[in-house]
């Protein structure tokens, strides 16, 4: 059986830390691309799903408020109603606001400050029915446009957040499996130091063979 020398000792010593060391790297890469993945995953249902709840409460009680219009009359309701969607906004507002998300969002909230100035008009009626009306109607129009334009972005931002988790998914699979390939050849090395032996074979020049025969 081949001796074990102290270099050969040495040399698997410092093989096998390189393995250790290489599970304690990858270990922690791998929980930081499971952090990255959880908050994808928060991010996405705190402020791309709930957000598409709070857009389409909005756009109901505005359709609620349309269709009074369009049987030209003022909901009386419409305190209520208001103070939902104030509720709504706020909560909106608290989320995570891209810069394009931000825009349409303070649009939004202005032709909402726009909507209750004319309501309040109505109460009582201090200008021609028919014109302010058509004010309304026009402010709702303002509003569903910004309501779309966020829609679109939550659907855009979702889409972005979810090929990132994916990425991070992927990135992961792939350091474990450089990991598990890394192991493997670390291990075979480390056989090969501590159990090869050279063969060494005495080396005789034919001159000397010949002398010795001699």
């Amino acid at each position: 059986m081949a001796t074990i020398t102290l270099a050969k000792r040495l040399n698997a010593i410092l093989a096998i830390s390189m393995i250790f060391l290489l599970i304690l790297v990858t270990n922690r890469i791998d929980v930081k691309y499971s952090h990255d993945i959880q908050d994808y995953v928060k991010e996405v249902y705190n402020d791309r799903i709930k957000v598409q709840g709070y857009i389409f409460s909005i756009s109901t009680i505005l359709s609620s408020k349309r269709l009074a219009l369009m049987n030209k009359k003022i909901k009386q309701r419409s305190r209520e109603e208001n103070e939902r969607i104030d509720l709504l906004l706020s909560r909106f507002k608290a989320t995570k606001l891209t810069v394009e998300e931000k825009r349409y969002f303070e649009s939004l909230q202005a032709n909402f400050d726009k909507l209750i100035e004319l309501e309040v008009m109505s109460r009582p009626l201090k200008q021609n029915p028919e014109l302010l009306r058509n004010k309304i109607s026009k402010t709702l129009e303002l509003m569903d446009g910004d309501l779309l334009k966020l829609s679109e972005i939550q659907i855009q931002e979702s889409k972005e957040l979810t090929n990132d988790a994916h990425r991070s998914l992927s990135m992961s699979a792939t350091i474990s499996n450089l990991e598990i390939a890394f192991i493997i050849i670390i291990g075979i090395a480390t056989q090969f130091i501590l159990f090869y032996r050279v063969k060494k074979v005495p080396r005789l020049d034919y001159f000397e063979k010949n002398h010795l025969k001699n």
